[in-house]
C-alpha cells in the first residue's frame, strides 16, 4: 500500500497543451479531503476509513510537494464522549491553525439526541499542538443547529474576524438546507453571537438534485466566494460549483455557469473540496471515485488541480 502512497500520480503543475487524464495524488480511500499549508509542505484530513485493516476517526497524511503522500495515521484517535461508538461516525474534518494550536471542526452522530429518521448529526471541535495530532476533542458538541441537526463545519478567516459554516440536515427529512454562519471566539473554540442563515445558497437548482454539502468561503481580492458540492455524493452527478457573497453572511448569488467542476470519462463526482494556496498560486483538492464500475471496491481517492482566476471568475483545470 505504501507503495501505492508514494506513488506521484499527478503534477501540480498546470500544464498547457492538449488534455490529459485526471489521476488521484493519494489513490487510496480518502474522502471529503481538507488541505492545510504548513511548514514543510501540506497536510490532509477526510472522513473515517480502514487503512490497513484499521479503522482510523480522522485519516491524517503529509506531504512535501502535493505529489507523495504518507500513509493515513489517526489525527483522533480517541472519540467524543458525546458520539455513538462502533459506527463509521467521524465525518468532514477541516482544520484551522489559530494562535498556536490547531482546532478541528468535524461531524459525529450524537450518541442520544434523536430526529425523525433516527440518531442527529452535531458538530464538534478538537485541539491540538501540532497538525497529526492527537487531537483531544471536547466532551460536548459545539453546535447540534436546529432540530434536524447540522454537519460539514467550514472555518473561516475574515481579517480578525472567524467565522464556522455549518449545513443544516434538511435533505434527511425533505427539508430546504440552509448553510449557517457563527461567529467563533478569538481561540476558535466556541461559537458566540447568534447563528445568521446565509441567503441565496440552498438546494434550488436543478444540477444540485436536492443537496447542497461541503460549503467553503474564500475571499479573492475584495469579493467573498462560496464554493459548494451538490447532488448524490455515490453518483456521477455529484459535481462543484459556487456562489458570489457580498460578505461573511451573504447575500449570495449562484453562478450562472454552474457546475464547475463535474464528471469526466476520467473523472467520476468530483465534489466536496477544499480550496487552498501553495507554493504561489491557488489550488482545489477534492474526492472522486475510483473503480466507479465496481460496487464491491468502489472509494473516493483525493485530488488536486489548479484554480484559476479568470474574470473574477473561479476556473478548474482537473
Amino acid at each position: 500500500m505504501l507503495r501505492s502512497i508514494l506513488l506521484a500520480a499527478a503534477a501540480l503543475v498546470f500544464v498547457s497543451g492538449p488534455a490529459r487524464a485526471a489521476a488521484p495524488v493519494l489513490d487510496i480511500d480518502f474522502p471529503d479531503p481538507l488541505v492545510l499549508p504548513v511548514d514543510g509542505g501540506l497536510v490532509a484530513y477526510s472522513t473515517n476509513g480502514k487503512h490497513d485493516g484499521k479503522r482510523l476517526n480522522v485519516p491524517f497524511s503529509r506531504s512535501a510537494d502535493g505529489r507523495n503522500w504518507s500513509a493515513p495515521t489517526d489525527a483522533m484517535p480517541e472519540l467524543p464522549r458525546w458520539v455513538r461508538s462502533g459506527g463509521p461516525d467521524i465525518w468532514a474534518p477541516e482544520v484551522m491553525k489559530i494562535g498556536d494550536k490547531y482546532v478541528m471542526y468535524f461531524t459525529g452522530r450524537h450518541k442520544t439526541r434523536m430526529r425523525p429518521d433516527g440518531l442527529t448529526l452535531c458538530v464538534g471541535v478538537a485541539v491540538s499542538d501540532t497538525p497529526e495530532g492527537p487531537f483531544k476533542p471536547q466532551s460536548a458538541p459545539l453546535t447540534c443547529g436546529p432540530e434536524l441537526g447540522v454537519i460539514d463545519p467550514s472555518p473561516f478567516r475574515d481579517g480578525d474576524d472567524l467565522w464556522l459554516y455549518v449545513k443544516t440536515d434538511g435533505n434527511c427529512c425533505g427539508v430546504p438546507i440552509g448553510i449557517i454562519a457563527q461567529r467563533l471566539t478569538a481561540d476558535g473554540q466556541h461559537l458566540e453571537g447568534e447563528p445568521a442563515l446565509v441567503t441565496g445558497v440552498t438546494n434550488d437548482q436543478p444540477w444540485e438534485g436536492g443537496v447542497v454539502e461541503g460549503e467553503q468561503m474564500i475571499k479573492h481580492g475584495d469579493k467573498y466566494y462560496m464554493i459548494y458540492a451538490a447532488n448524490d455524493y455515490g453518483s456521477d452527478k455529484y459535481a462543484t460549483g459556487y456562489a458570489v457573497c457580498t460578505g461573511p453572511v451573504g447575500p449570495c448569488h449562484d453562478a450562472p455557469e454552474n457546475p464547475i467542476l463535474k464528471s469526466q470519462p476520467d473523472l467520476v463526482g468530483p465534489g466536496h473540496q477544499s480550496v487552498f494556496d501553495f507554493q504561489g498560486r491557488t489550488w482545489i483538492a477534492y474526492h472522486a471515485w475510483r473503480n466507479s464500475d465496481d460496487a464491491r471496491h468502489r472509494y473516493r481517492a483525493m485530488y488536486i488541480s489548479p484554480l484559476d482566476w479568470v474574470d473574477d471568475k473561479p476556473v478548474i483545470t482537473p
